[in-house]
Order: C-alpha cells, then structure tokens, then sequence
C-alpha cells in the first residue's frame, strides 16, 4: 500500500492535506517513506517475534512522529524560534 494511503487510513488524513504537507515539508514526506517502509517489514517478518516486535517499536515512534505533524506540534511553517538563557528582552 503507498505511504499516503497508509497515512490517510490510520490518521484519518485528508488526502489534499496530506499532498500538501508532503511536497512542502521533506521531514514529514521523510516520515511517511519509512512509515511505509516500516509496515511492509512488519508484514513481511510477522512470523519472526523478535524482528517483528522491533518493527512495531519503530511504526509506533513513526506514528508519534506523524501525529505531531498533523496535530501542529512540529512547528512546520519555518525555522524554530530562537531560545534565550537570558530572561525576557528588553527594548531599549
């Protein structure tokens, strides 16, 4: 199954939202790829315990990751802002 059918079956996702976020934010198109990826080789090694509960382990950090996107808690529409040690700026 594509990353993106994936992605809108198990998120919920709309499909247009989904397009859009792909091809403006390569993180979270990086995500998808190996969501994908990571749910195939649990297909493919479910008879295998060990390599199968280590799949689950990334899909499960993948789907995290995923859900922050689309819930807003990765800031996605530029660079982070910058932190400060020093306390509250002042304007002089």
């Amino acid at each position: 199954m594509p990353a993106a059918a994936l992605i809108m079956h198990r998120f919920k996702v709309d499909e247009l939202a989904l397009r859009r976020l792909c091809s403006t934010h390569p993180a979270f198109l990086s995500l998808c790829e190996d969501y994908a990826t990571a749910c195939c080789a649990l297909e493919r090694w479910e008879n295998d315990e060990a390599k199968a509960e280590d799949y689950r382990a990334v899909i499960e950090e993948l789907e995290r990751e995923i859900s922050s996107f689309l819930t807003g808690s990765v800031r996605i529409d530029g660079p982070p802002p910058a932190s400060s040690t020093n306390g509250p700026k002042r304007s002089h």
